[in-house]
């Protein structure tokens, strides 16, 4: 019985260890400077070819943030990260409002995003949680006047184009 114990207690270690590895969702990446100005693109086919991808993210967004609000806390957390150009992706209503999170899924070494993109395939279980598809294009980002009642999660990649 204590041998069965014991292996029963290496398991569950074993098992939590692994879970607390890769999917901390903590920002690993290469150490840049910090920017003050970030472009945003929605579309891959707006970066450059120098543009080198170093972060995929999924950013939760707490209930009644503005387009304003939106913007200005993902730039800040890009030029913060060293990126000066931001890549957003889709949105969907948030199932529940854990205030504003950076979630990191890589990728393990930066990349140029024109020669090995390949959508956004990271954080599925995730995103497969959440709700009803929110539309965040020109038109909302950074406006004041369209308000979000719901938590949103927003697809998101940071790069540097700069030589």
């Amino acid at each position: 019985m204590k041998t069965l114990l014991q292996a029963g207690s290496l398991l569950l270690l074993l098992i939590l260890g692994a879970c607390s590895g890769k999917d901390t969702f903590q920002y690993q990446g290469p150490r840049y400077a910090p920017v003050e100005q970030v472009r945003t693109v929605f579309q891959p086919t707006q970066l450059e070819d120098r543009c080198r991808l170093f972060a995929h993210l999924l950013v939760y967004l707490p209930a009644g943030l503005d387009g304003q609000g939106i913007r200005s806390a993902i730039e800040s957390e890009a030029g913060r990260r060293g990126a000066d150009t931001l890549l957003i992706g889709q949105s969907r209503q948030g199932e529940k409002d854990i205030g504003l999170q950076f979630h990191y899924y890589g990728p393990d070494q930066e990349y140029a995003c024109r020669e090995r993109w390949n959508g956004w395939k990271f954080g599925y279980e995730a995103w497969g949680e959440q709700g009803d598809w929110v539309n965040i294009g020109y038109r909302e980002w950074g406006n004041r006047e369209i308000v979000f009642d719901y938590p949103v999660v927003m697809q998101a990649a940071f790069l540097r184009c700069r030589d």
